[in-house]
């Protein structure tokens, strides 16, 4: 811009960023108006979404290695394992064929999620930890967890089913440990007690069916301190009726009420930390004929009573696993008895989702006490107890293939025909109307019995 100014200049730069900020303005305008949401636009991408991000963008983002490394992450997304909490197996990711892991479970409103992953071969590997909620129809809502060096945990709002996906980097893998656990929100509202000493329990009838319990209540002796279950503001110290003498206070979307009190040693408005005592337990109010004990309850926004019962409950600690005896794991095993039952989980109460007869072949991916996770040869997961398998080999016997038999090298591959595989094999098991066999050259086939 000839024969412009010194003086002007900043005043041209000051016109163009009005401009620049003016479009930008429009561009996140247009975007809200078809549905999206500008938080979206800025927020970080998980680390699961950068490094797809990095993967797209590198020279090898149209290789065969690449696609399947996100096929199968996005695969496990529609075909997961149903579990029970807790849970605990041993499984192994092969560094060559890019694999992943899928496990969905329950939570109740107050507990939260803890997930951690222990590597026990390759410590260098990434793993990728992503949590989603399941809902209904099976849509699937991506969570922001707090990450941590192979963990997360997550704060659970509400009772929910939630999707965890396990997927290592591109050329890594190995043995690791996935454990999964909950663990109570909200400290023990009376002091050395616990839940097991809850004697009445939320939802329990009153005044001859015409109310329910809005709480819990938990008997200790009179004068027994009554403290914080979490961090908070009082909102209320007072007497009514019911409750005698009552503080409630506000911690986050919950409000948390203590009746029956001895005595209240805080003053409205004042803040608290979790442990902190409010008052001592006593029997005022309509419990005068009872013991001394509290009355707990916790109140979502709208006056919505909830349980506390799962605030206060962690899962129970396994036994540990042991990294010795992994030699099924990333195998092929068939079953030993006539009929054996697939289970949606490890446990013989779970269902059953399908009928196994003997001889049939499945691949064991995970391992835990006395269960293994498997998948069958078309591709269905399920858990079968360990003691009802074993290793497909040595052969059951020995079967000839003719130059007219169809054969595939893999069950989701066409069926063709070639005389290079005909001759002697190893049987090793069967599946569907195949026979799994094994050529003196080590190659393992589908034979169409």
């Amino acid at each position: 811009m000839e024969g412009l100014s010194s003086v002007g200049r900043p005043f041209v730069r000051f016109e163009v960023m009005k401009h620049l900020s003016a479009y930008l303005g429009l561009i996140l305008l247009l975007f809200s108006c078809q549905g999206t949401k500008i938080d979206q636009l800025l927020r970080p991408t998980s680390p699961y979404e950068k490094y797809l991000q990095d993967l797209n963008s590198s020279t090898l983002k149209n290789s065969g290695m690449v696609k399947e490394w996100i096929r199968v992450g996005e695969s496990v997304l529609q075909d997961s394992n149903r579990i029970e909490l807790p849970y605990q197996e041993l499984t192994q990711f092969d560094p060559a064929v890019p694999q992943a892991a899928s496990f969905q479970f329950s939570v109740k409103e107050g507990q939260q999620v803890n997930i951690s992953l222990l590597p026990y071969s390759d410590s260098t590997a990434t793993y990728f930890l992503d949590l989603f909620e399941v809902r209904t129809g099976q849509e699937l809502k991506p969570i922001k967890p707090d990450l941590s060096d192979n963990g997360l945990t997550y704060p659970a709002g509400s009772d929910a089913s939630y999707l965890l996906r396990v997927q290592p980097e591109l050329l890594k893998g190995g043995l690791v440990e996935i454990s999964i656990g909950f663990e109570g929100t909200l400290g023990f509202p009376v002091l050395d007690k616990t839940h097991l000493n809850i004697a009445s329990f939320f939802g329990a009838a009153r005044d001859g069916g015409r109310r329910t319990h809005e709480g819990v209540d938990v008997f200790a002796a009179r004068g027994t301190p009554v403290v914080a279950a979490a961090d908070g503001r009082v909102t209320r110290v007072g007497t009514n009726r019911l409750g005698g003498n009552t503080v409630s206070v506000s911690s986050g979307k919950y409000s948390f009420y203590y009746a029956h009190l001895d005595s209240q040693l805080v003053s409205m408005g004042k803040s608290v930390r979790r442990g902190d005592t409010l008052g001592t337990v006593g029997n005022t109010g309509n419990a005068i004929t009872t013991a001394p004990h509290l009355h707990f309850g916790i109140y979502a926004p709208g006056r919505r009573s909830i349980d506390p019962l799962h605030f206060f409950i962690n899962a129970p600690v396994l036994p540990p696993l042991s990294p010795s005896d992994t030699s099924s794991l990333s195998t092929w095993v068939r079953v030993k008895g006539e009929v054996v039952n697939l289970r949606q989980s490890p446990s013989t109460t779970s269902p059953i989702l399908d009928k196994l007869a003997k001889h049939d072949v499945l691949r064991v991916e995970g391992k835990m006490k006395g269960w293994l996770r498997i998948r069958l040869p078309d591709d269905r997961q399920g858990f079968i107890a360990e003691n009802l398998v074993e290793l497909a080999h040595p052969n059951l016997t020995q079967k000839e293939i003719s130059d007219d038999d169809m054969v595939k090298t893999h069950w989701q591959y066409p069926e063709f025909q070639h005389s290079y595989f005909a001759g002697s094999v190893d049987l090793l098991g069967k599946y569907g109307d195949f026979d799994y066999v094994k050529t003196d050259s080590g190659t393992n086939l589908w034979l169409r019995r």
